[in-house]
């Protein structure tokens, strides 16, 4: 899978958006119902076969395509503002869906994404919009909720740690917990990837007894295809449990095409084709369609018709090698339908089997079919080889060692052993840091020249696994991050996450092997600090929120009633994978938000930048001041933490997230002797409160979450400035 193609020319801000929605002598109103359709999908991003799934629910036509219609709408908005053509990378063709969205190519057809101004415009002209449909992510509101979900496991964490967290991750990839030892640093991280994990793989608690026999339930479209050509292809997330659809989808950077090397991807499609004379089916689903109800059926499958798909395989060595036939969707589109020769060497079988249903409550007989398809990555060498090869074979090899299937269990094998604890691979690793790491093998293994093979390590392999799952969150926990040179042993990670580039791995036969990070990779060091422990330079600090965990009184730990916190978008914060292109996002495109946002002190984003210079000049002075990577990520920080709080024009709780951010993003690289920081850390506790001219000693102050601006960061300084009272040296991690 590849990331949004994401189009920059020809910027049109919120305020622009919101002219031209309001006006359909430019977007139509056929343009702004779809529009609008897309912002109701998680990520405001959609398919096609989505945006026509809910047009059929709300009685409109059945489009096969929405070119026209984004064509003749982007050309009125090109106009209206007088922009310039966009055109299609060094082409001379003009395109115009980029005007209205980014996008992307995936397994089942082109995604349309809101661009992130118009998905603001819309909200503030439709306010009754909200995201109703789900993609990558789940629906917390109908799961446990985390923080019951750590209270049942007997722990307790203040919860605007867990939003500062939650948040933080959104903005970049690596958060640092500090604080003494046994607050819970690892244990939270650890608590929140087992708690994603269970609500991303959740297809085993859809069982039904039924006649004795044991169903599935799936969600099913109501849409023409399930009425006119009656059959459903079968949403893969449910199906996690009964087959090794993970196992089986797979990236693949070492393919041979008739010896063309080509990268690809390897991917399931399951569908389920009911009988065309089974009318009281068919009147039943043209009836909910009919009435504009529900978008989806309660469909069961009967269980058995999975165990009868599963099936034992040939495990072969290095490679498999098929044929298949070169043709036109081939060398156009880059993909194929595999032969039925691919399933002798995967668990699960080819062709029809049939099975009983239940749609609601209407018994039907019915075909699952598995197609696998195979997409590369565009290739003009190869295209222009299958195109002078249509219609012969052509050798394709595949290396065995993508497939791992020892670890799929399906859950017929958990019922009928339940002495065998089967569980899915975490989507986690805690991995403690050695004092003796001083390079990244420690990290990403090496190259055996011996033995020719390469030398994986746990952090390698679960690497490996969120490349092949990116639709869900994994998370590297690297414990007691510090107990080696950070600098030594992660540098290239830290490279990575800042450029976006591959790390190097080796070289081999004239060939250079690199590791990608991908988005989906969360990576969180727990901190203790000790004579054992080494401190963090400011180029990892820079590149990190730096989050405290404080230490819990004895008695208020023992006597507390903890109770839930009302967290507020309660969807966006539990889903770490969504609002990814934030991390994108650079001052031009945070200012064209927060410039129509206000706060009881005027324009936000006025009131932002008279802050962090603020800030910045105080820091300036012993030569700590921070640069654009710091401002531009407290600004991402604020434009999630926004979201989170549902997008408000007028913000007035602004304040608590600059908090956060002060003592996450300023505030850690602040170390030094009374003579060096002393009257420093003073102006920053003055510039705190809400009186900031009394010149107050932090010592001294009998601080009230009332004096304050930013409270939390005021309780820091004055701790720290108490410390260098007493000790002549202080930094933030003590």
């Amino acid at each position: 899978m590849w990331g949004f193609i994401i189009f920059k020319d020809n910027f049109i801000s919120v305020n622009e958006w919101k002219e031209v929605l309001n006006n359909d002598n430019v977007i139509s109103n056929k343009m702004v119902d779809v529009l609008k359709i897309i912002y109701k999908f998680e990520n405001h991003s959609a398919l096609t076969s989505e945006i026509a799934n809910v047009r059929n629910l709300e009685n409109s036509s059945d489009e096969k395509s929405y070119n026209s219609l984004i064509v003749q709408n982007a050309k009125r908005v090109k106009e209206y503002f007088g922009k310039n053509p966009i055109f299609e990378g060094d082409s001379d063709k003009e395109i115009f869906w980029p005007w209205f969205f980014n996008g992307k190519n995936t397994n089942e057809g082109f995604q349309f994404q809101l661009k992130k101004e118009l998905a603001i415009a819309l909200k503030e002209v439709f306010s009754n919009l909200k995201v109703e449909y789900s993609q990558n992510g789940v629906n917390m509101e109908n799961t446990m909720s985390f923080q019951e979900y750590i209270l049942n496991k007997g722990y307790f964490f203040d919860p605007k740690i867990i939003e500062n967290y939650l948040l933080s991750i959104k903005v970049k990839p690596f958060v640092i917990f500090t604080g003494n030892s046994g607050t819970g640093k690892t244990k939270l991280s650890q608590l929140f990837a087992e708690y994603i994990s269970e609500t991303y793989n959740r297809s085993e608690n859809n069982l039904y007894l039924i006649e004795n026999e044991e169903y599935l339930s799936v969600n099913a479209p109501v849409n023409p295809s399930s009425i006119n050509h009656n059959v459903w292809t079968l949403n893969k997330k449910s199906l996690y449990g009964v087959l090794p659809i993970k196992e089986i989808e797979r990236d693949f950077d070492d393919l041979l095409i008739d010896n063309i090397p080509a990268k690809g991807r390897m991917s399931i499609i399951i569908q389920l084709t009911y009988g065309k004379k089974d009318y009281e089916l068919k009147d039943y689903l043209e009836n909910l369609l009919s009435r504009g109800a529900d978008n989806s059926v309660d469909l069961k499958i009967n269980l058995n018709a999975f165990k009868r798909v599963c099936d034992d395989y040939s495990a072969v060595n290095d490679f498999i090698i098929l044929e298949q036939k070169s043709n036109s969707t081939a060398y156009k589109k880059t993909q194929w339908i595999m032969d039925f020769d691919i399933f002798r060497y995967l668990p699960v079988k080819s062709g029809k089997i049939p099975c009983d249903i239940f749609v609601d409550d209407i018994k039907s007989n019915a075909n699952l079919e598995l197609k696998l398809k195979l997409t590369f990555k565009k290739n003009k060498e190869l295209q222009d080889y299958l195109k002078e090869n249509e219609g012969k074979k052509v050798e394709v090899k595949i290396k065995t060692d993508n497939f791992n299937f020892d670890n799929f269990h399906p859950i017929w094998e958990k019922e009928k052993d339940d002495s065998t604890d089967y569980k899915k691979d975490p989507n986690y690793k805690i991995v403690p840091v050695g004092a003796n790491w001083t390079e990244n093998r420690h990290v990403l293994g090496f190259y055996n020249v011996i033995t020719e093979e390469y030398n994986e390590t746990p952090s390698y392999s679960l690497i490996k696994a969120a490349k092949n799952d990116i639709g869900s969150p994994y998370f590297l926990i690297l414990d007691e991050m510090n107990l080696s040179h950070v600098e030594r042993y992660f540098a290239d990670f830290l490279s990575a996450i800042e450029s976006g580039q591959p790390i190097p791995l080796y070289s081999n036969d004239d060939e250079n092997y690199e590791l990608d990070i991908p988005d989906n990779l969360l990576i969180v060091g727990t901190v203790n600090v000790d004579e054992t422990t080494y401190m963090f330079s400011p180029k990892v600090l820079d590149r990190a929120n730096t989050i405290e965990f404080p230490t819990m009184a004895a008695k208020e730990y023992m006597n507390s009633d903890f109770k839930e916190f009302d967290f507020k978008n309660i969807n966006y914060l539990m889903n770490p994978l969504e609002d990814l292109d934030v991390r994108n996002m650079n001052v031009y495109d945070l200012k064209d938000i927060f410039m129509f946002i206000n706060c009881s002190e005027g324009n936000l984003w006025d009131v932002l930048s008279n802050e962090l210079d603020l800030f910045q000049s105080i820091l300036k002075k012993i030569n700590f001041d921070f640069g654009f990577r710091v401002i531009n990520e407290i600004l991402r920080f604020m434009f999630v933490s926004w979201r989170y709080e549902d997008s408000p024009q007028n913000w007035e709780n602004w304040e608590r997230y600059f908090d956060a951010q002060v003592k996450q993003k300023i505030l850690p690289k602040l170390h030094g002797s009374q003579k060096a920081i002393g009257q420093t850390i003073n102006e920053l506790f003055n510039a705190c409160l809400i009186e900031r001219k009394n010149n107050a000693d932090a010592r001294l102050v009998d601080l009230t979450k009332d004096d304050c601006r930013y409270y939390t960061s005021a309780v820091k300084l004055q701790n720290m400035a108490k410390i260098l009272s007493n000790q002549r040296y202080v930094s933030f991690i003590n």
